[in-house]
């Protein structure tokens, strides 16, 4: 079951030790170029370790890189796998594995030199190969894909990214690379597993110096882990959040519109995100005023009737459809001058016989002249134009 990291987005927030560890992988790599002494930084089993005893090499080898190409590569792959995977252990439990995962790697690529010497093996290169290939098994086991994608006919995931760049590191130097690259990617599969091993403790507690128990479950000492955040943090720094998007996508913007039932002030709130009520905001906003205000009744179709107090089913028909189209012809003016209001060509345009007939409908006894003057002082808001000619025919 995979584990779902915290979407904080980019930067180091709740990644100190990443981050601290990213800077001085770089400072380590560029001392080392700067002084010269790249060569005393991979771990080599002949001459080094068996007639020199150079045994200080296996401390030091996996704290910089012996070339700029392979440090590049490295420190993308940190940030990218390192932030997520630590947001999601706890700064505790990210620095235990990473103390595991180097002692381990370090174990089983000098165990491996040692069995397969006489087939070429003889060297470990300098860098943190197996923190970074253990990470990427994490990664792995742990941070569920975003999305998938095909490349000539293969399946992949947004994974793919970093593992050709872990690929190109661990073919940066063959066989040496490629055997730090296993060691990592088989400690990452060890600290998954329940194995149990016999670990270090300090509790006074148990009163015993070695626990069996599994490596997921190691921890620093609490008391160390404080100290050592006290004594980094002022030099590491603390990162902020990432700053927020303040764009509003549409759908994000949810409208309230109040609809006026009966004489009195009954209004019922329809929540309707939708862009049609984004346009006709203002619309609304002014036939909301005048049903609360009592000012102006709303305007009503007088109804035909021939001798009958009750309406035919045709007439009901017809006042359906002139229901219909006042919304249409009210939309449309809104939508027609919000693009006025926008472009600056208010008052340059005829009434369309949208917003015409919709007024038609309303008044029918006055002429086409009346309603397209009412239109055209008012702007064409149909809501403004019924109003004035409510005004006019009081």
């Amino acid at each position: 079951m995979g584990l779902t990291t915290p979407s904080l987005g980019p930067g180091f927030q709740h990644a100190g030790v990443t981050k601290g560890m990213m800077a001085l992988l770089g400072i380590s790599s560029l001392s080392a170029s700067l002084l010269d002494v790249k060569p005393y930084l991979h771990l080599q089993l002949v001459p080094h370790l068996t007639k020199y005893h150079q045994f200080w090499r296996i401390a030091v080898h996996p704290l910089a890189f012996a070339n700029s190409t392979e440090l590049l590569v490295g420190l993308i792959l940190f940030y990218n796998v390192g932030v997520g995977i630590e947001r999601a252990f706890g700064s505790r439990k990210y620095a235990s594995f990473i103390l595991v995962s180097s002692l381990l790697s370090t174990l089983i690529a000098s165990i491996t030199i040692l069995l397969f010497y006489a087939f070429g093996l003889n060297s470990v290169p300098a860098g943190p190969y197996g923190i970074i290939f253990s990470l990427l098994w994490q990664q792995y086991r742990t941070v569920p894909s975003f999305y998938y994608f095909r490349l000539f006919g293969i399946e992949m995931s947004n994974k793919a990214f970093m593992w050709i760049l872990a690929l190109q590191l661990a073919l940066s130097s063959p066989p040496a690379s490629v055997l730090a690259a296993l060691s990592g990617l088989l400690t990452g599969y060890i600290y998954r597993t329940d194995t149990l091993f016999p670990l270090p403790s300090l509790s006074i507690s148990r009163r015993r110096l070695l626990v069996r128990r599994s490596l997921k479950t190691y921890r620093i000492p609490l008391s160390l882990h404080l100290l050592l955040a006290r004594l980094f943090s002022p030099i590491v720094g603390t990162s902020a959040a990432p700053r927020r998007s303040n764009r509003v996508l549409p759908g994000q913007i949810t409208e309230t519109r109040g609809t006026a039932t009966g004489v009195g002030i009954g209004a019922e709130g329809t929540t309707r995100p939708t862009l049609r009520s984004l346009l006709a905001s203002r619309l609304s906003g002014s036939t909301a005023n005048t049903t609360t205000t009592g000012a102006v009744p709303p305007p009503t179709i007088p109804a035909r009737t021939s001798g009958s107090t009750m309406a035919s089913p045709q007439r009901r028909s017809e006042r359906a459809d002139d229901a219909e189209e006042r919304e249409s012809g009210s939309a449309t003016a809104a939508m027609g001058e919000w693009v006025s209001e926008m472009t600056g060509r208010s008052g340059t345009r005829a009434p369309t016989e949208e917003e015409i007939s919709a007024l038609s409908n309303m008044f029918p006894n006055l002429g086409r002249d009346l309603i397209v003057r009412a239109l055209q002082r008012n702007n064409y808001n149909t809501a403004q134009a019924v109003e004035a000619l409510l005004e006019e025919n009081a």
